[in-house]
């Protein structure tokens, strides 16, 4: 992940685009605080669906399920 501020993004977004579609996160600062995250498409469509939440709460599950019967 790349950290970068909100001046240098305005300076440099062309680049930074590019760099995202090829998979790089950037971490966006303003006045030393992090205020947003510029990721691709693709992997902001992967993190809002929830299927990984999904698997995880299966796997929770059956964790617990089997603890219960022991």
């Amino acid at each position: 992940m790349k950290h970068i501020t909100t001046n240098e993004l305005q300076a440099q977004l062309s680049k930074a685009l590019r760099e995202v579609e090829d998979g790089q996160v950037y971490q966006i600062n303003r006045y030393s605080k992090s205020v947003a995250y510029l990721v691709s498409k693709e992997e902001f469509e992967r993190l809002v669906s929830g299927n990984e939440c999904k698997a995880c709460m299966n796997d929770l599950r059956k964790i617990a399920n089997k603890l219960n019967k022991e």
